[in-house]
């Protein structure tokens, strides 16, 4: 019996450090295969990187963010005063004033009566912009000043040798009124927007439209078109001059008011001819030019339904916070 166990020994010695070669070989592929799993993670952490920072530097040479793309803001470029782009996912502020000169030409003026002349106006205001996805929505409040030198006028269709077809107006009427404007943008630069769209208002209108009649005068300051001259009618206001052709209500078809000596004209509520209510509508095309993130400039140019061409350039102070980097 003993001779038996003897045997037996040397060999589950034997057995047992095979099992443990085994079971280091095992050991061995795991940290072999654990090695090569960190070793791809790792691999494609680094592209995924380098992935990320190509689309954030493409975005930023455009000027733009693209969108659904996680905005570089507070990363790298924020705390930079020239990183101007915009993640069309935020809305941006912007409050600044404007300035637009307006023509109304003698050509604009006489599909309705006959001499006149040109006339610019003077329009002055604060506005805001609302600004989202290259859309902006503008909401502005103005002053217009649509005063006027003496001009001569004469009634359309009517005999050029009456004098009772002449008057002499002068305005010193001027506007406060409400607008909006709707602009569209296409980008040309980083820093430069072609914008198109239009706008909308109406206000009220204050001040004076004296409308003289005249009569004629080899020596008077008026020259019509034909060569003539004529002087204003002396008044006093609404009195007539029998001896001056030109100066009375007789002279005049359907004239209810006498016209003399700086006859100031009722609104349209009292039955005169000067309106109440001004109204602008207007196209118009543009550059919106903005060199830093806190800053926005506007060109523009249209034409008004009402008042003929017009220019404008604003400024606008940006109400966005600068994040700083972390």
């Amino acid at each position: 019996m003993a001779l038996g166990i003897t045997a037996a020994c040397p060999c589950a010695l034997a057995q047992g450090k095979a099992d443990d070669k085994k079971a280091d070989k095992v050991d061995d592929k795991k940290v072999d295969d654990k090695k090569a799993d960190d070793k791809k993670a790792d691999d494609k952490k680094a592209d995924d990187k380098k992935a990320d920072d190509k689309k954030a530097d493409g975005a930023s040479a455009s000027g733009g963010v693209t969108a659904g793309a996680v905005p570089t803001y507070g990363k790298r470029e924020t705390a930079s005063a020239t990183d101007v782009a915009e993640d069309p996912l935020k809305r941006y502020m912007f409050i600044g004033a404007r300035y637009r000169g307006s023509v109304v030409p003698k050509f604009a003026q006489n599909l309705f009566v006959d001499e006149g002349g040109t006339v610019y106006t003077n329009t002055v205001g604060v506005e805001f912009d609302l600004r989202k996805d290259g859309f902006s929505f503008v909401p502005a409040l103005s002053f217009q000043e649509l005063g006027t030198e003496d001009l001569l006028f004469h009634q359309k269709g009517q005999p050029t040798d009456i004098a009772g077809n002449y008057s002499v107006v002068n305005s010193s009427m001027k506007t406060v009124f409400a607008s909006v404007d709707l602009l569209w943008s296409a980008q040309l630069h980083k820093n430069v927007d072609f914008e198109f769209g239009g706008g909308f208002g109406v206000g009220v209108i204050f001040g004076d439209l004296a409308i003289n009649w005249v009569y004629e005068d080899q020596n008077g300051p008026y020259a019509a078109d034909t060569g003539k001259h004529y002087s204003p009618c002396p008044g006093p206001t609404g009195q007539e001059t029998a001896n001056l052709k030109g100066c009375n209500k007789a002279d005049h078809r359907g004239a209810t008011d006498v016209r003399t000596g700086g006859f100031t004209e009722p609104s349209w509520f009292n039955g005169g001819s000067k309106p109440p209510l001004y109204l602008w509508a207007t196209p118009q095309i543009g550059l919106r030019i903005k060199p830093v993130k806190q800053f926005q400039a506007r060109l523009g140019l249209g034409f008004s339904l009402l008042t003929g061409p017009w220019f404008g350039l604003s400024g606008y102070f940006g109400l966005e916070r600068t994040e700083k980097a972390p």
